[in-house]
């Protein structure tokens, strides 16, 4: 992480550029690197910011980079408009720098019809080599946080199919990880890592899809359905949300104050300083494809999200018993006046 810091903070003390945008795949590690960089530099400037998911406040955030020196966070940039409504058409402040997280690498293109600025320098983040990725891995895969002897094959085996990816790194090692205790049953874990690692094997695709399928083991080594059902909960709905909120809905169906260290010791989930959920794109993508997965008819889905799909069940009351959990956001629908049956929960 020092040689990558160290690598951004050079491009930002160059006049060229007013905008620095980290570009690489899902888990690759751009918001670690943008908050690593945003922590020691963030001191140097007048005004500070790091924003993450929504753009909030933006009329305010454009006369503030007209006007001082800022430096300003823009994490998990995916859309053009996005740009667009944040740095509007103004000229910065010359000494103002932009840090974005992004997994489009034209995003340069975005920002120079945006703004005015002195312009935005891409930046690729590159996966871990191997000897970085076999670390990482033992990081989380082992007691000692070290790789141990007798595991030095298979566990530079499994990181390697991770792609150098830090996110599938972590996934992977915290679902092999055992305690000490377990050693004395190291032959059962070697068969129990061999066995995961043929199965990792097996699967056809490309990168992407490889990582994919390390996510997906991940959430199917889940100890009891309830873990599995908390986690897919979480990625459909609560992603942003205060954990105290999200226990007072939840608590009487799922033992959810025991189950959600489950998930972030397998690091599928994080709790943030705020006390807010935080996961990862990619284990929030994969929690909703498993669920898209159940049925071509979205009213036929545990789980319903997408506004345009909630509403449509809700019209027409065609949905099934299957139904655990339904979010409709009314300001994104058109016709607010429409009457909803109830007969969509009916068991």
């Amino acid at each position: 992480m020092e040689t990558r810091i160290e690598d951004i903070n050079s491009l930002l003390k160059s006049k060229q550029y007013n905008a620095i945008a980290i570009y690489g795949m899902g888990g690759i590690g751009k918001t670690t690197l943008a908050q690593g960089i945003y922590n020691i530099q963030k001191h140097d400037f007048q005004r500070h910011s790091f924003i993450s998911g929504t753009l909030e406040g933006t009329s305010k955030i454009v006369k503030i980079l007209q006007s001082k020196k800022v430096l300003i966070v823009l994490d998990d940039i995916d859309d053009q408009d996005q740009l667009n409504n944040l740095l509007g058409t103004k000229v910065f402040h010359a000494e103002s720098k932009i840090i974005i997280t992004t997994r489009d690498r034209l995003i340069d293109r975005w920002f120079a019809s945006a703004s005015k600025s002195s312009g935005c320098k891409v930046h690729e983040l590159n996966s871990l080599n191997d000897e970085e990725s076999l670390w990482l891995f033992s990081l989380h895969a082992f007691p000692t946080k070290a790789l141990m002897g007798g595991f030095e094959v298979l566990a530079k085996q499994l990181a390697q199919n991770c792609g150098g990816n830090p996110l599938a790194l972590r996934v992977l090692g915290s679902s092999l990880c055992f305690s000490d205790e377990d050693l004395r049953k190291k032959e059962d874990i070697i068969e129990s890592w061999t066995n995961k690692l043929n199965s990792l094997n097996s699967s056809k695709g490309n990168l992407d899809s490889q990582i994919q399928e390390v996510l997906r083991k991940s959430f199917d080594s889940l100890p009891l359905d309830r873990h599995r059902d908390l986690f897919l909960h979480i990625a459909c709905f609560f992603v942003g949300e205060l954990e105290e909120h999200v226990i007072s809905i939840l608590q009487d169906d799922l033992d959810i104050k025991f189950d959600i260290p489950i998930l972030v010791n397998k690091c599928l989930l994080t709790v943030s300083q705020s006390g807010h959920f935080v996961m990862h794109q990619l284990l929030q993508e994969m929690g909703r494809t498993i669920v898209c997965g159940e049925d071509k008819d979205s009213a036929k889905r545990s789980r319903v999200w997408n506004d345009t799909e909630a509403y449509h069940v809700l019209e027409k009351g065609n949905g099934s018993d299957k139904i655990e959990g339904l979010s409709l956001d009314m300001e994104k629908v058109k016709q607010k006046d429409k009457e909803f049956s109830c007969l969509s929960f009916r068991a």
